[in-house]
C-alpha cells in the first residue's frame, strides 16, 4: 500500500528516477523497491517509460516493469495524435522485446514480434530503417530456435515496407534466408540450413534489372554460408569472376585473394584440413594498409590443429609483432592455450608475451583477448599469473615482460629474437648504451634473418645514435621482406632525419636531406618491384599485394621524382600517380598529376588533370586540396588553349571556395590576390566585361598593398582592355616599387618598358596597300 497519494509525473518523476538510478548502485535493489513503492507513478513519455521500466526490472519486479509498458504505455498511446500513435507503438513494442528478452520470456516475445508484424501492414508514414538496424533483432537470433525465426521474418517485413529499399529486395532476401540458414545451422537442423543457404544464393543471382547487386554482397553472403553449403563454393565464385573482370590487375589480384579464403573454409569444412593450408599461401595476403586483414583468425588454429605447432607461434608472434594494438584478440587466447599445455615448449608462445609488453596499448588489447580466470583459479604459473593480474593493473607490464624473458631463455636461451626485443627495450630504459643496442641488433637480426621494417628501422636509429645520421643513411639499403616493409622503412626514417637534422650544421643537413631521398627512392623502387611481381604472379610475400599500400607507395615515390634531388622525372611520375589511381585511387595522385602536368608545361593536360582534381575532391573529400594554389596555372592553360570561358568556371569555382573559407577579399594573400589579377587579364582580351568586372573587385587592395608585381599585373589587365594611359601608370608605378637587388623585378621591369613603349608609340597615319599602288 502506498504511502503518498500524490503521483509523481513529469518532471519530478525524472527527477525521482534519477536519485534511484543513483541510489540503486549505493543501497540496492531493496532500499529502490522500497521507494518505488512508497507512491504511484505515471510516466507520460517514450523517454519516461524507457527509464521507469528499465529501473524497475533491475530492482527485480518485472511485474511492474511489465505493467509500466502496458498501463503507461497505453495512456500514452491514446493522448497522441493519431498520425504519430503508429510509430510510438513500433518503439514500445521494441521496449517489449528488450525486457522479454531479458527475462527470457519466450511466449513474451512471440507475442510482441507478432503484433510488430501485423503492425507494419498499417500505414507507417515514419522512417522505419532505424527500427529494422536495431540490435535487439540481433540478439534474438541467439534465443529460441521460434524466437530467431520469427525475428528474422519481422526484421525482414521491416525491411519491405520500407520503401527507399526499393533496389535492395534482393539483398534484403537474401538477408533474410542467410539469417536463417545460420540459424538453423546452430539449432543443428543440418538440411533445412542448406535449404536457407541455397535460397539467399538463389535470391542475388536471380535479382532483377536494377536491383544493387556487386562483388561484395556475393563475398558478405559466402562468408556467413561456406561452412554450411561448402560445395557450392563455385556460385559464390563465379559471379565475383564476372564482375571483377575489368579491374586493374591490383584490385582483381585482392579479390582473388578474398576468393581464396572461401576456397580454404571450403576445403576446411568438408574435412580437407592440408589442403585448405595449401591455399593459404594466397589466402594470407595482406589487404589491409595498416595490416590488419590477413586471415589470421583461421590460419593460427588450422596450423595449430593440423600439428604444425611452431609455424603456428610464429604466426601469432609476427601478427602481434607487426600489428600491435590493433592485433586479432583470439591470438591472445591461443597464446593462452599453448603456454598452459606443458608439452608445447616453442620459444615463440612466451616471445608473443615479450611482445605484447611493448607499451600498454598493446598489453591492454592483448590481455583483452586472454579467457576469463575466477579469482578462485589455481597458479597457472609466474607468467600466466602476471598477465591475468596486468588485466587490471596495465602498471604491471614491466613484471609481465620480465616473466616472459625469463620463460623464453628458458625454452631458447639464444633464440634471436629475445635480443632484438630486448635490446630495444633496454636501450630505452637506459640500462644500456647506443654501442651495446647496435651491436645485439646487429647479431640478432643477423642470426634471426629478419628482413622487418621495424627491425631495419630500429638497427638505422641505432646506427645513427653511434655514428650519426649522415654515416646511418650511407650504409647499403637492407633487404626486406615485403613492398609494406620497404615502404614504412621508408616513411619511418623520415621523421629520425627531421630530428637528428637539427644536431647538424647547413650543409650537413642539406647533404642529410639529400641522402634520406636517395635512400626513400631506393627502398620505394623496390617495394614496387615486389608488390607488382605480387600482382603478375598472384603469388609473393604476405605483405605484397595490398593495393592501396601499392597506390601510397607510388604516390611517395611520384613526388620523390618530382620534386628531390633535382631529377626532375616527371613523365615517370605521371605513370605511377597513374597506376596508383588505377590500384587504389585517393586525391594525392590527381594532385600529383597536376603538378607534374604543370612542370611539363602541358596546356592541354593541366586542364584535364585540374578538373579531375576539383572532382574527385568534391566527391571524395582531401583536407589539403586549395584551388587558389592552382588557379594562375589552370587559367593560363585555359587561355593559350583559346578556352577562355572555362577560365570562368574556375572563377567562380575558386570565389565560391573563398566565400566557404570565409576568406574576405581584404584578406586574400599576395599570391591569391596575383592570382585573380593574372586571370582577369586572360580574359582581357576576350571577354573584357568579366575581366573589367573582376578588375573593379580587386583594384583597391591592389592600390592599397603597391606591390611591384601586383601593379605590373594590373597594367597588363588595363593594357588587355585597351586603357593606355592607365596601363602606362600602372606600369610606371610597378617600376619605381621594384627592388633593385630583385633579378625577377629588374626583368619585368625591361618587359614592363617595353609595354609603356608600345602603347605611347604614335600610330602610324593609314596609307595604302601595296595592291593599291598601281591603281
Amino acid at each position: 500500500m502506498t504511502q503518498n497519494s500524490t503521483v509523481l509525473s513529469g518532471i519530478q518523476l525524472d527527477q525521482f528516477i534519477d536519485r534511484l538510478e543513483v541510489e540503486h548502485q549505493e543501497h540496492g535493489d531493496d532500499h529502490v523497491l522500497g521507494l518505488l513503492r512508497a507512491q504511484p507513478l505515471k510516466a507520460a513519455s517514450l523517454e519516461s517509460i524507457d527509464r521507469l521500466h528499465v529501473l524497475w526490472v533491475n530492482a527485480g519486479d518485472a511485474d511492474a516493469s511489465r505493467a509500466v509498458l502496458a498501463d503507461d504505455g497505453q495512456a500514452l498511446i491514446e493522448a497522441t495524435p493519431e498520425e504519430a500513435r503508429n510509430e510510438l507503438k513500433v518503439n514500445l513494442l521494441i521496449y517489449q522485446l528488450r525486457l522479454c528478452n531479458y527475462l527470457k520470456d519466450e511466449q513474451g516475445l512471440l507475442q510482441a514480434l507478432d503484433a510488430l508484424q501485423q503492425l507494419s501492414n498499417e500505414a507507417l508514414a515514419f522512417d522505419i530503417e532505424q527500427y529494422r538496424r536495431y540490435r535487439i533483432f540481433d540478439d534474438l537470433q541467439h534465443t529460441t530456435l521460434d524466437v530467431a525465426l520469427k525475428a528474422i521474418e519481422v526484421r525482414h517485413t521491416l525491411a519491405l515496407i520500407n520503401p527507399g529499399r526499393h533496389a535492395l529486395r534482393a539483398w534484403d532476401d537474401a538477408d533474410q534466408h542467410r539469417r536463417r540458414a545460420r540459424v538453423l545451422a546452430a539449432h543443428e537442423r543440418d538440411e533445412e540450413a542448406r535449404e536457407a543457404a541455397l535460397a539467399a544464393i538463389t535470391a542475388l543471382r536471380t535479382a532483377g534489372e536494377g536491383q544493387d547487386v556487386d562483388g561484395n554482397d556475393w563475398l558478405w553472403l559466402g562468408d556467413a554460408l561456406i561452412e554450411i553449403v561448402p560445395l557450392r563454393l563455385a556460385m559464390f565464385e563465379q559471379p565475383v569472376v564476372q564482375l571483377i573482370a575489368e579491374l586493374s590487375l591490383p584490385q582483381r589480384r585482392e579479390w582473388e585473394v578474398r576468393l581464396a579464403r572461401l576456397a580454404a573454409r571450403s576445403l576446411k569444412a568438408q574435412g580437407d584440413l592440408p589442403g585448405a593450408l595449401k591455399i593459404c599461401e594466397v589466402a594470407t595476403l595482406e589487404l589491409d594498409s595498416s595490416g590488419g586483414d590477413n586471415f589470421v583468425e583461421f590460419h593460427l588454429p588450422w596450423l595449430l590443429e593440423n600439428g604444425q605447432i611452431d609455424d603456428a607461434g610464429q604466426r601469432a608472434f609476427m601478427e602481434i609483432y607487426g600489428v600491435r594494438s590493433q592485433m586479432w584478440p583470439g591470438t591472445a587466447y591461443w597464446v593462452h592455450d599453448r603456454l598452459l599445455d606443458a608439452e608445447d615448449q616453442s620459444p615463440w608462445w612466451p616471445l608473443c608475451v615479450m611482445r605484447a609488453c611493448d607499451d600498454q596499448k598493446v598489453l591492454e588489447r592483448f590481455v583483452s583477448g586472454l579467457p576469463w580466470r575466477d579469482e578462485s583459479t589455481p597458479s597457472m604459473g609466474p607468467l600466466l599469473d602476471a598477465l591475468h593480474a596486468a588485466r587490471d593493473d596495465l602498471e604491471q607490464l614491466d613484471n609481465v615482460f620480465a616473466q616472459a624473458l625469463e620463460e623464453a631463455r628458458r625454452r631458447a636461451p639464444n633464440h634471436p629474437w629475445i635480443n632484438r626485443l630486448l635490446a630495444v627495450r633496454e636501450r630505452q630504459a637506459g640500462r644500456i648504451d647506443a654501442n651495446t643496442e647496435l651491436t645485439m641488433l646487429r647479431e640478432a637480426v643477423s642470426a634471426g634473418n629478419m628482413q622487418d621494417h621495424r627491425s631495419a628501422y630500429s638497427l638505422f636509429s641505432a646506427h645513427a645514435s653511434v655514428f650519426g645520421i649522415v654515416d646511418a643513411l650511407r650504409q647499403p639499403l637492407p633487404t626486406m621482406a615485403g613492398g609494406m616493409n620497404y615502404y614504412s622503412f621508408a616513411c619511418n626514417i623520415d621523421d629520425l632525419v627531421e630530428v637528428e637534422v637539427e644536431k647538424l650544421s647547413s650543409e650537413e643537413a642539406d647533404q642529410a636531406w639529400s641522402l634520406l631521398r636517395e635512400v626513400q627512392k631506393l627502398a620505394y623502387e623496390r617495394g614496387q618491384a615486389r608488390m607488382e611481381q605480387c600482382f603478375a604472379t598472384g603469388r609473393g610475400h604476405r605483405y605484397d599485394a595490398c593495393a592501396h599500400m601499392y597506390s601510397m607507395l607510388c604516390n611517395n615515390l611520384a613526388i620523390n621524382y618530382r620534386c628531390y634531388n633535382d631529377q626532375r622525372m616527371y613523365e615517370q611520375a605521371l605513370e605511377l600517380h597513374a597506376r596508383g589511381i588505377a590500384a587504389s585511387p585517393f586525391a594525392e595522385h590527381y594532385h600529383g598529376t597536376l603538378q607534374n602536368r604543370i612542370e611539363l608545361g602541358d596546356d592541354a593536360g593541366i586542364a584535364e588533370a585540374a578538373e579531375q582534381l576539383w572532382h574527385f575532391a568534391a566527391d571524395y573529400g582531401y583536407s589539403r586540396h586549395d584551388p587558389e594554389e592552382y588557379l594562375f596555372e589552370v587559367s593560363r592553360a585555359l587561355y593559350r588553349l583559346d578556352r577562355e570561358r572555362e577560365i570562368l568556371i574556375w572563377l567562380e569555382r575558386v570565389l565560391k571556395w573563398q566565400e566557404e573559407q570565409g576568406v574576405a577579399d581584404k584578406d586574400l594573400e599576395i599570391s591569391q590576390l596575383f592570382a585573380r589579377i593574372k586571370v582577369a587579364t586572360y580574359l582581357s582580351y576576350n571577354l573584357p566585361e568579366a575581366a573589367s568586372s573582376l578588375w573593379l573587385r580587386y583594384a583597391p587592395y591592389v592600390n592599397e598593398g603597391d606591390i611591384a608585381s601586383l601593379l605590373g599585373c594590373s597594367g597588363d589587365v588595363l593594357k588587355g582592355l585597351g586603357r593606355k594611359e592607365e596601363a602606362i601608370a600602372y606600369y610606371q608605378r610597378s617600376i619605381l616599387r621594384s627592388d633593385p637587388d630583385n633579378a625577377i623585378d629588374q626583368s619585368n621591369n625591361e618587359i614592363f618598358s617595353q609595354s609603356i613603349a608600345e602603347l605611347q608609340a604614335v600610330e602610324k597615319p593609314a596609307g595604302k596597300a601595296w595592291w593599291q599602288i598601281w591603281k
